[in-house]
């Protein structure tokens, strides 16, 4: 080994590392120069770097330089496996400063040629009370390092300990915000599922992934026939980028906890807030969580929640809405087809009479007429209401907008100009579409039982975002100040609401009426990730 350099030499050494660390963007790339520096001014032969996890207990390599080919045979894998002394006495907590190791174990074990080196200089990487890894220096032949080259390999490993725990940290929070990012992603993911059955498969995939986790279930507590409802689990482990063994041989959890995988050394629960389910985590790994990890898995139970609660609340919305169907149904019933039937029956008995008395009265036509009249408007009602409990397919939705708006222009003289699309996308929701054909509805009707329209224009269309309806006829109009809004009209208004939508009317006395109603496209596409598409 070369002499100690002068004094200059080793305070011009200290400050190129304190730079190189200091400026350093990619420490991997710094620790490389670093022990480049070492090396060459301390005249050594070869020279390496372990970092330490010590959330899990394992060392990963850094860097190297001139290692004996006993050592960089295959990738360094004699470098990256096993156990040695130096990483032992450091874990039990008896590598306090740089020591010589007179023989080590690493290069006695080694197959090949070591080109003569026996022992290296071990020289512990702290910080405050953290311990990130160590700093190893090695050159020929059989003399030990001087005390005062181990003082200077001592500072040398304090300021290379300082750039490791700050690349460390940011590292951490850097790996923390990029998975709260696809948190974030997934939240939009769930949010658009109203299955939950998709909802949990979807979740542990996407969390198996985002965490890195070996294998994820979601359990049901009350459901002992069957305890998980989902879960993904990982073949081939995944590469967590330490490979060296453990101190300590870590046992499996016992058969009870191991509930994923049947080599789970260690696992956790995480409670679905306002739920019954639990999310638990497995990991063949030993001490393969790391404290943010729970934060985040916490995050992720949030985000699972608020889906399922989006789906009870849309089962209650159509609950509500089949309710109100229901309701709609019993009044159109009573209020059209019930009212028209009666006056039919009365024209019938007053026809009856009249032709008892003088067969060739002309107010026997006028009768029949106002029946038929009567029996054609009952017809097209009943339509109306069967196609109300039998919605048509999203494909078929537009030819049967056209026959039934055929069927009012039939029986009450009305002429519509309708500007549609051919047909609408097949997968879009019957329930939204219904209510939308309810607007239709309820805006015809008004326009026909007050506004005295004798022309109603239609006009629907789509884009990426949004559905607009805009229904205007050349009725006489209304001024919307001084007129109260009735049953139809509030009804049409809390349609639109539920469609998640706006609506606007505009109105003149004698210049007739317009509305327009516009819906977020994703209201009819439920099935399908509106978003996500945007994206792509």
């Amino acid at each position: 080994m070369r002499s100690l350099p002068p004094s200059r030499e080793r305070l011009r050494l200290l400050k190129t590392i304190a730079e190189t660390l200091n400026e350093a963007s990619d420490i991997n790339r710094a620790i490389h120069t670093v022990l480049s520096h070492i090396v060459h001014s301390l005249g050594l032969q070869t020279s390496w770097i372990f970092r330490y996890d010590p959330n899990r207990l394992f060392f990963v390599e850094m860097g190297a330089i001139g290692l004996p080919p006993a050592l960089a045979c295959h990738d360094a894998q004699p470098l990256k496996s096993g156990w040695c002394e130096c990483q032992d006495r450091f874990i039990r907590g008896r590598l306090h400063t740089a020591v010589n190791i007179v023989r080590c174990s690493r290069l006695r074990d080694a197959v090949g040629d070591t080109e003569g080196l026996v022992f290296h200089a071990s020289v512990p990487l702290r910080s405050e009370t953290k311990a990130l890894g160590i700093l190893n220096v090695a050159s020929g032949g059989k003399k030990p390092f001087s005390e005062e080259t181990l003082s200077l390999l001592r500072t040398i490993g304090y300021q290379a300990a300082v750039a490791l725990d700050r690349s460390t940290l940011l590292l951490e929070h850097s790996r923390y915000a990029q998975r709260l990012r696809a948190l974030a992603v997934l939240a939009n993911q769930l949010i658009a599922l109203l299955d939950t059955d998709e909802i949990f498969s979807a979740a542990c995939q996407q969390l198996v992934e985002i965490l890195g986790y070996d294998a994820i279930g979601i359990f049901h507590r009350q459901s002992p026939t069957k305890p998980f409802v989902a879960k993904m689990v990982q073949e081939t482990p995944q590469e967590q980028g330490y490979s060296y063994d453990q101190v300590l041989t870590v046992p499996q959890k016992p058969e009870s906890e191991r509930m994923l995988l049947a080599n789970s050394v260690s696992g956790f629960w995480q409670d679905i807030p306002q739920t019954p389910y639990r999310i638990r985590v497995e990991s063949r790994q030993n001490r393969a969580t790391h404290p943010l990890d729970q934060d985040l898995l916490v995050t992720a139970a949030w985000h699972i929640a608020a889906a399922l609660e989006n789906v009870r609340a849309y089962r209650k919305s159509r609950e509500n809405a089949q309710q109100q169907i229901k309701q709609l149904v019993a009044s159109a019933l009573h209020d059209s087809v019930n009212q028209r039937l009666f006056s039919a029956q009365l024209l019938t008995r007053s026809a009856a009479v009249t032709w008892q008395t003088e067969h060739n009265n002309p107010q026997i036509d006028e009768f029949l007429q106002r029946i038929r009249t009567q029996l054609a408007q009952s017809q097209a009602e009943m339509r109306r209401l069967i196609g109300t409990l039998r919605p048509p397919a999203a494909k078929e939705w537009i030819a049967q907008l056209k026959e039934d708006l055929s069927h009012w222009e039939l029986s009450t003289g009305i002429y519509f100009q309708l500007n549609l699309p051919e047909e609408l996308p097949n997968h879009w929701d019957q329930d939204a579409l219904y209510i939308l054909k309810g607007i239709i509805d309820e805006s015809v009707h008004n326009a026909l039982k007050h506004g005295d329209a004798h022309i109603i224009s239609l006009t629907l269309s789509y884009d990426a975002d949004s559905l607009t309806l805009i229904v205007q006829d050349d009725g006489k109009g209304f001024d919307p100040e001084h007129t109260k809004a009735g049953y139809g009209s509030q009804t049409t208004w809390e349609r639109t609401a539920f469609l998640g939508g706006e609506i606007s009317l505009e109105t003149r006395m004698g210049r007739g009426t317009r509305v327009r109603v516009v819906v977020p496209l994703r209201t009819f596409a439920r099935n399908t990730n509106i978003d996500q598409m945007r994206l792509q």
